[in-house]
């Protein structure tokens, strides 16, 4: 039997060597599964330019070349007061319209819930109009903005100031066309992701329960991020200042139009 495998062995090595062993080649076969997972692959690839990684952060980078934008943040927060057992909520949501070419903006806050310690929801708003600023507070009394840097601060604000953004993300295949736009959808990792205002406290944690992002490339901008967190004892300076909270924090941002020019003008009562 050992020389039987010695002579295998030889056989083998002479058909290696010598061309006149050569066995015919056999076919490779494309299974069904495989051509349809190739065909899946070509026709929701992102566009050139798009198919070896994104980078948005801020996450509401490139706006600035966009002539006219309309956008919305909605962040939202459900849970306690860290060693409270008394369940707290609230939502802020922050609306910006920019007529970009001309250095028009506005920017509408609202906040709602006792996460802010407020009995009753309120309403601010920025609008610039070139180099002039206005404010509108929660009573709704107009004023030009002269030497309050927090005041002029609305009319400035932006997405990225409140949630950050991604430094990475991959495409994963998805595909869909909303609000007439072609989107694509990528992934990231926890380490990818930029959150300026939550800081966990000394003990505390800040848990990634899921996310979501969808990319315009005829836009080269972001039309949809979504991201739940879990807080224990962080800091969300927005809620309740520097107490900290423990619970669910979510995060939904939009692309809602882009393209239309927007009816900018000085506020009631200014």
């Amino acid at each position: 039997m050992r020389y039987a495998h010695a002579a295998l062995a030889l056989g083998l090595i002479a058909c290696l060597l010598i061309v006149g062993c050569e066995t015919e080649a056999l076919p490779t076969q494309v299974t069904i599964e495989i051509a349809q997972t190739i065909a899946f692959i070509t026709q929701n690839a992102p566009p050139a330019g798009f198919d070896q990684g994104v980078r948005f952060a801020p996450i509401d980078r490139n706006l600035e070349r966009l002539p006219h934008w309309h956008t919305q943040l909605i962040i939202r927060f459900e849970g306690f007061l860290a060693g409270s057992t008394q369940p707290i909520s609230g939502t802020l949501t922050a609306e910006i319209f920019s007529n970009q070419l001309s250095g028009e903006r506005r920017v509408v806050l609202r906040a709602e819930g006792d996460a802010f310690a407020i009995a009753e929801g309120r309403n601010v708003e920025g609008v610039r109009i070139g180099n002039t600023f206005y404010f509108v507070d929660q009573n709704g009394l107009c004023s030009v903005v002269t030497d309050d840097p927090n005041r002029r601060r609305v009319a400035e604000l932006t997405v990225g100031d409140l949630i950050g953004g991604v430094r990475l993300a991959q495409h994963t295949y998805g595909r869909k066309t909303e609000r007439k736009m072609a989107l694509w959808q990528y992934g990231f990792l926890p380490s990818d992701i930029e959150l300026p205002l939550i800081t966990p406290t000394q003990g505390g944690s800040i848990s990634i329960l899921s996310g979501d992002l969808w990319i315009a490339p005829s836009l080269n901008a972001v039309a949809d991020y979504t991201l739940t967190l879990r807080l224990e004892s962080a800091l969300v300076p927005i809620f309740r200042g520097n107490q900290q909270l423990s619970g669910t924090l979510t995060i939904t941002y939009s692309l809602l139009e882009s393209g239309q020019l927007y009816n900018i003008a000085i506020p009631y009562g200014c």
